[in-house]
């Protein structure tokens, strides 16, 4: 185990440990960042980056430690490598850029006074030529990839611009993204607000590890005025590395003048397309050719490192898309329901080889999953005692983290994606595919969960059962549909003398509500309106239907008519009722439509979700269902009599089994997942 230790105080020497450390795991070495090292507070994008390095080196003693920044040690960090009684078996380096050959000697003998012998300390400034940016305790140093990935086509062009300098970009960044032969992301450096939103992507530079983003890029361009912070030097670096193209737009040459191997581009962005265009984009394999054989690159290199401080390579390191195994990976999100958990467990169970398939879910989803067959590692569910709303991601991502190797399969069914996800699809180049919901609702934080759709290598949309429901939230090459995923299930018979008798309660009429567990919107107001009405009622039985672990209001247990039951088995109960009061959710609509089952629909609203309202609507104006909303209840009270008085039901079950709805799609959704994620 590699401890990295920086000799700089404050936010900036963390930065470059961790920013190293990033570096040193991509190569396949084992690593840890000190938890004590820990400069003031970390942002969000921060705590991602260092959450599988931090620990404690007396829990996990290390076998080498690095210093980085040597020439900016300070006594807190003195103190700290004193405290930590390094023995004689621990190899100890540190690196630095030194001014003078004093420094070096200075530096040396502080640490071997804090750590009672003398380190190998290595100029990096002395022995690797100039960096790209001067005064900073990152070791710049560069990953070399030995064999070139052919550029897509497309060429993916990433534009490294400062916070303050978009607004000023602007319209030349527009015109790159509609530039014949590029598709531009646009990396937002530093600011603490996300920019404008524009034609192309924008992503801020902390979004993800430097690796990560230099993989996604086939060439690379620095704008603005001011120098690079570290993190962009090591975006870049981890450019070079890979071979890719890295263009200097700034208005002084900042990276020329380090004697990299860049090209100088021209000052203006609104030039970039035309330079792109004539000179870079023909050439784009030679280029990188030219910078992998470039001497400074091979000085800069992390393999020069390793040699200089006698740091073996790992024999087997990681290759970025090539899978170390053939099985699948599925996760589904959930709030309380399990929808998404159910229609993963159905297309699993078709696909061709369903033991490829493993399962990490919510703990909710975790016994529905293991009912199906599947091995399921259970995450962190959300939780209002987390000291942030993103506390259980964080430890997801690690969990998710060592499920996944590089370059494995991956299947995510959900509406919304984690920065766990985003950022493990990126990092560890996942063949990943997303099971997407349709009816998506025009709303700001929809539109950015579709932008970040696009790192899944394919996008799967289950279908509704109706025409005009299934518009494309946007065109997308990389899109299947398939029919609605409904699970089929016979009735079971003589489950209603049973219910009967559990509940002690004879009935004639039997109504299921499923309105939920209250995590979308709060249901208390019309589940208690509709226990009223039915109390009013004789030989009458209603059972509340929720999923285990949802939260039940307490009023909900006081009615002499009505029962809370919790199941995972809930088609099987609607199947056997008279009457079904539910929410338009995906799973259950199309379980109810398609099971003949004569339904109230009362539809959620929040703007999170997919539109409830329009497919509820699209099976009342078919005569196929009712549709109520959450403020009529009067109406409610009407509808429940018209169904159970009047003859409505039964008129209503007539129609549904004539009704001419689609094939499901489960079986075409499993070939999809075969064929996309084929090891």
């Amino acid at each position: 185990m590699i401890l990295v230790v920086t000799g700089a105080a404050g936010p900036e020497g963390f930065e470059a440990a961790s920013l190293f450390a990033g570096q040193l795991a991509q190569r396949g070495h084992p690593v840890m960042l000190d938890e004590e090292g820990i400069a003031g507070p970390l942002s969000r994008s921060r705590k991602y980056d260092v959450a599988r390095f931090l620990g404690d080196p007396a829990e996990t003693p290390p076998t080498r430690v690095i210093v980085i920044g040597a020439e900016h040690l300070t006594d807190t960090v003195l103190m700290r490598l004193r405290a930590l009684a390094l023995g004689g078996d621990v190899a100890l380096s540190a690196l630095g850029h030194f001014p003078d050959r004093q420094a070096l000697i200075g530096a040396r003998s502080r640490i071997a006074f804090a750590c009672g012998r003398e380190p190998a300390v290595f100029d990096l400034a002395g022995r690797f030529g100039a960096p790209l940016l001067a005064d900073t305790p990152l070791p710049q140093t560069a990953l070399v990839c030995d064999d070139a990935t052919l550029p897509q086509s497309p060429a993916r062009l990433w534009v490294l611009v400062p916070d303050g300098a978009l607004a000023g970009h602007g319209a030349a960044l527009d015109g790159l993204a509609h530039a014949r032969g590029l598709r531009l992301t646009i990396v937002r450096i530093g600011g603490d607000g996300g920019p404008a939103r524009r034609v192309a992507p924008v992503i801020a530079a902390d979004e993800l590890l430097p690796e990560a983003l230099a993989r996604r890029a086939d060439l690379v361009a620095l704008a603005g005025d001011a120098p690079p912070d570290a993190r962009s030097v090591a975006t870049l670096m981890a450019a070079l590395g890979a071979g890719r193209p890295v263009i200097d737009c700034t208005a002084e040459a900042l990276l020329c003048a380090s004697g990299a191997p860049v090209l100088r581009g021209p000052a203006s962005l609104d030039a970039l397309g035309a330079y792109l265009d004539g000179t870079v984009l023909p050439n784009l394999a030679g280029i990188g050719r030219f910078v992998r054989q470039s001497p400074w690159l091979d000085a800069m290199s992390l393999g020069r490192v390793e040699r200089a401080i006698g740091l073996a390579a790992p024999a087997i390191a990681p290759a970025a898309g090539k899978p170390a195994t053939a099985s699948i990976l599925f996760m589904p999100t959930n709030g309380v329901g399990l929808g998404h958990a159910q229609r993963l467990g159905q297309i699993a169970s078709a696909m061709a080889a369903p033991e490829r398939c493993r399962f990490a879910a919510f703990p909710s989803c975790v016994g529905l999953i293991a009912d199906r067959g599947f091995v399921c590692a259970p995450l962190v569910q959300k939780s209002p005692d987390h000291p942030e709303p993103y506390a259980n991601d964080l430890v997801n991502y690690r969990r998710l983290d060592r499920l996944l190797p590089p370059g494995g399969r991956f299947v995510f069914d959900g509406g919304y994606i984690f920065d766990s996800i985003y950022r493990l699809i990126l990092e560890k180049d996942l063949r990943a595919l997303w099971v997407r919901r349709g009816l998506w609702r025009a709303d700001p934080a929809n539109e950015a969960t579709l932008e970040r759709g696009r790192i899944f290598d394919h996008v799967l949309v289950p279908d509704e059962a109706f025409a005009e429901l299934n518009a494309p939230a946007r065109w997308d090459p990389d899109l299947s549909h398939v029919g609605p995923v409904v699970q089929r299930s016979d009735p079971v018979t003589g489950l209603r003398d049973r219910l009967a008798e559990r509940f002690g309660h004879p009935f004639r009429t039997l109504v299921v509500s499923l309105l939920g567990g209250g995590v979308a919107a709060d249901r208390s107001a019309q589940l208690s309106t509709l226990c009223g009405h039915l109390e009013r009622r004789a030989d009458i039985l209603h059972l509340i239907v929720t999923w285990p672990g949802a939260r039940i209001e307490p009023g909900a247990y006081r009615w002499t008519n009505s029962r809370v039951v919790q199941t995972r088995r809930a088609l099987a109960l609607a199947q056997a009722a008279d009457l079904a009061v539910s929410a338009a959710g995906y799973n259950s609509f199309h379980e109810l439509i398609y099971h003949g089952v004569p339904t109230i629909f009362m539809p959620q609203t929040a703007p999170f979700m997919d539109d409830q309202e329009r497919r509820a609507r699209a099976a009342s104006d078919r005569g196929l269902a009712e549709t109520v909303g959450a403020t009529e209840l009067v109406r409610m009270e009407r509808e429940i009599a018209a169904f159970l008085d009047e003859g409505k039901a039964a008129e209503i079950r007539a129609a549904l089994a004539d009704a001419a709805l689609p094939a499901p799609g489960t079986a075409d959704a499993a070939a999809i997942i075969d064929r996309v994620l084929a090891p």
